[in-house]
């Protein structure tokens, strides 16, 4: 595991933007966990489906959350099958991900919610404004935990090894025939560094 840096995400700023009375989350690429009680006694989070393509973190995401509001499934088919959810948020996963894997995953996703004209929404957040180098370099600026944190990422050989792309938000406009898109600010800190999209299905009239 790399990243640990669990900076909270405001949900209630997503219920506000998306207008969701009920938040059924699928939290795309989860890492560690970064939900805290306090975001799982809001009454309005009533599902967290927590999904990584690392199965090692499996064991120890169940270990670390045994509230029932928390379903920890790695398996996405599973997941997509089900579609029990209405909020997907993929938060620090897509400077990993090209754009063609991330047109991918977005179309699986949505797959079954544009056949079925279901509402959806796409949160894609902490999506980097500048090169993996030149943010290191204005964090201290910023946030001066999440730039110790970044050290240890540098460091690390495996991280290394990571592909990083910076996606400008035109790199984004493939989704727009199913798409409506928001850009705004980051919704995970680093708000001058980072910004969010806010990603809602069309759907039929």
């Amino acid at each position: 595991m790399i990243f640990d840096y669990l900076e909270q995400i405001d949900l209630k700023e997503i219920k506000k933007l998306t207008k969701l009375i009920k938040l059924r989350i699928l939290d795309f690429g989860c890492g560690m966990g970064i939900w805290s009680r306090k975001d799982l006694k809001q009454s309005f989070v009533q599902k967290i489906t927590l999904y990584d393509k690392n199965n090692k973190l499996q064991k120890k995401l169940n270990e670390k959350y045994i509230e029932k509001k928390i379903n920890v499934v790695f398996d996405l088919k599973k997941i997509l099958q089900k579609n029990d959810f209405n909020l997907v948020i993929i938060s620090s996963v897509v400077q990993y991900m090209n754009i063609f894997k991330l047109k991918k995953i977005i179309h699986k996703i949505s797959k079954n919610f544009c056949r079925k004209n279901r509402r959806l929404y796409i949160v894609v957040t902490d999506i980097p404004k500048f090169s993996r180098v030149v943010e290191f370099m204005l964090l201290p600026f910023f946030n001066i935990d999440r730039f110790f944190c970044s050290i240890k990422y540098f460091t690390n050989k495996d991280y290394k090894k990571l592909t990083y792309y910076r996606h400008e938000e035109r790199d984004f406009f493939f989704l727009k025939k199913k798409f409506y898109i928001k850009k705004y600010k980051n919704l995970r800190g680093l708000k001058f560094l980072r910004y969010s999209l806010i990603l809602k299905l069309k759907r039929k009239n």
